[in-house]
Protein backbone atom coordinates (compact mmCIF):
# COMPACT_ATOMS: atom_id res chain seq x y z
CA UNK A 1 0.00 0.00 0.00
CA UNK A 2 1.49 3.35 -0.99
CA UNK A 3 1.84 6.12 2.01
CA UNK A 4 3.06 9.31 2.72
CA UNK A 5 3.65 8.14 6.03
CA UNK A 6 0.94 10.73 7.53
CA UNK A 7 -0.73 8.61 9.00
CA UNK A 8 1.69 5.86 10.43
CA UNK A 9 1.13 4.68 13.62
CA UNK A 10 -2.21 6.49 14.04
CA UNK A 11 -5.49 4.59 15.06
CA UNK A 12 -8.86 5.60 13.10
CA UNK A 13 -12.12 4.33 13.38
CA UNK A 14 -14.92 5.53 10.44
CA UNK A 15 -18.52 4.64 11.47
CA UNK A 16 -20.47 4.31 8.06
CA UNK A 17 -17.66 2.85 6.56
CA UNK A 18 -19.66 0.39 4.36
CA UNK A 19 -21.45 3.58 2.24
CA UNK A 20 -19.12 4.60 -0.60
CA UNK A 21 -17.94 8.23 1.28
CA UNK A 22 -16.84 6.14 4.12
CA UNK A 23 -15.26 3.60 1.92
CA UNK A 24 -13.41 6.46 0.28
CA UNK A 25 -12.26 7.47 3.91
CA UNK A 26 -11.04 4.26 5.27
CA UNK A 27 -9.17 3.31 2.32
CA UNK A 28 -7.34 6.83 2.01
CA UNK A 29 -6.77 6.86 5.95
CA UNK A 30 -4.96 3.28 5.28
CA UNK A 31 -3.46 4.40 2.51
CA UNK A 32 -1.60 6.90 4.56
CA UNK A 33 -0.77 4.56 6.67
CA UNK A 34 -3.13 4.25 9.57
CA UNK A 35 -4.85 1.47 10.99
CA UNK A 36 -8.38 1.14 10.78
CA UNK A 37 -11.89 0.30 12.51
CA UNK A 38 -14.43 -0.11 10.42
CA UNK A 39 -17.96 -0.03 11.69
CA UNK A 40 -20.94 -0.11 9.67
CA UNK A 41 -24.81 -1.29 9.43
CA UNK A 42 -23.71 -4.17 6.62
CA UNK A 43 -21.78 -6.13 7.84
CA UNK A 44 -20.67 -7.57 4.34
CA UNK A 45 -20.27 -3.89 2.68
CA UNK A 46 -18.23 -2.73 5.20
CA UNK A 47 -15.96 -6.36 4.83
CA UNK A 48 -15.20 -5.67 1.19
CA UNK A 49 -13.99 -2.17 2.25
CA UNK A 50 -11.47 -4.32 4.49
CA UNK A 51 -10.71 -6.78 2.22
CA UNK A 52 -9.67 -3.65 -0.46
CA UNK A 53 -7.28 -2.43 2.16
CA UNK A 54 -5.77 -5.60 3.81
CA UNK A 55 -5.34 -6.67 -0.10
CA UNK A 56 -3.25 -3.41 -0.55
CA UNK A 57 -1.19 -4.18 2.58
CA UNK A 58 -2.93 -1.97 5.09
CA UNK A 59 -4.55 -2.87 8.35
CA UNK A 60 -8.24 -2.97 9.04
CA UNK A 61 -10.58 -4.46 11.77
CA UNK A 62 -14.48 -4.76 10.85
CA UNK A 63 -17.13 -4.28 13.47
CA UNK A 64 -20.92 -3.71 13.48
CA UNK A 65 -22.28 -1.05 15.31
CA UNK A 66 -25.29 0.77 15.59
CA UNK A 67 -24.25 4.29 15.41
CA UNK A 68 -27.92 5.66 16.48
CA UNK A 69 -27.17 3.93 19.35
CA UNK A 70 -25.13 6.37 21.95
CA UNK A 71 -24.21 3.44 24.50
CA UNK A 72 -23.30 1.49 21.84
CA UNK A 73 -21.37 3.58 20.25
CA UNK A 74 -19.04 5.04 23.74
CA UNK A 75 -18.72 1.40 24.32
CA UNK A 76 -17.54 0.48 21.01
CA UNK A 77 -14.60 3.69 21.43
CA UNK A 78 -13.75 2.34 24.55
CA UNK A 79 -13.35 -0.90 23.03
CA UNK A 80 -11.21 0.17 20.35
CA UNK A 81 -9.25 2.55 22.82
CA UNK A 82 -8.73 -0.95 24.44
CA UNK A 83 -7.40 -3.05 21.62
CA UNK A 84 -5.20 -0.34 20.16
CA UNK A 85 -3.81 1.41 22.83
CA UNK A 86 -5.45 4.87 21.78
CA UNK A 87 -7.64 6.22 19.02
CA UNK A 88 -6.19 9.54 17.04
CA UNK A 89 -9.21 10.10 14.89
CA UNK A 90 -13.00 9.29 14.29
CA UNK A 91 -14.89 10.01 11.32
CA UNK A 92 -18.56 9.67 11.92
CA UNK A 93 -19.89 9.32 8.68
CA UNK A 94 -23.35 7.24 8.95
CA UNK A 95 -25.95 9.75 7.36
CA UNK A 96 -26.51 13.02 5.76
CA UNK A 97 -26.35 15.39 8.17
CA UNK A 98 -23.61 14.50 10.91
CA UNK A 99 -24.26 15.46 14.36
CA UNK A 100 -23.43 14.22 17.76
CA UNK A 101 -25.98 11.44 18.91
CA UNK A 102 -26.44 12.71 22.36
CA UNK A 103 -28.40 15.93 21.54
CA UNK A 104 -28.90 16.37 17.47
CA UNK A 105 -26.87 19.36 17.58
CA UNK A 106 -25.07 20.06 14.31
CA UNK A 107 -21.08 19.42 14.03
CA UNK A 108 -20.22 22.57 13.64
CA UNK A 109 -21.66 23.97 16.86
CA UNK A 110 -19.82 21.42 19.02
CA UNK A 111 -17.07 22.65 21.01
CA UNK A 112 -13.45 20.74 20.83
CA UNK A 113 -13.91 19.01 23.99
CA UNK A 114 -16.70 17.18 22.62
CA UNK A 115 -14.51 15.48 20.17
CA UNK A 116 -12.25 14.13 22.92
CA UNK A 117 -11.52 10.82 23.84
CA UNK A 118 -11.25 9.88 27.31
CA UNK A 119 -7.76 8.39 28.13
Amino acid sequence: MSSSGILVGKNTLVFGAGGSLGAAVATEFAAEGAEVFLSGRSAAAVEEVASRIDAAGGKAHVDVVDASDASAVDDYVAEVVARAGRLDAVCNLTGPRISDYRNATPIVQLPVDAFMVPQ
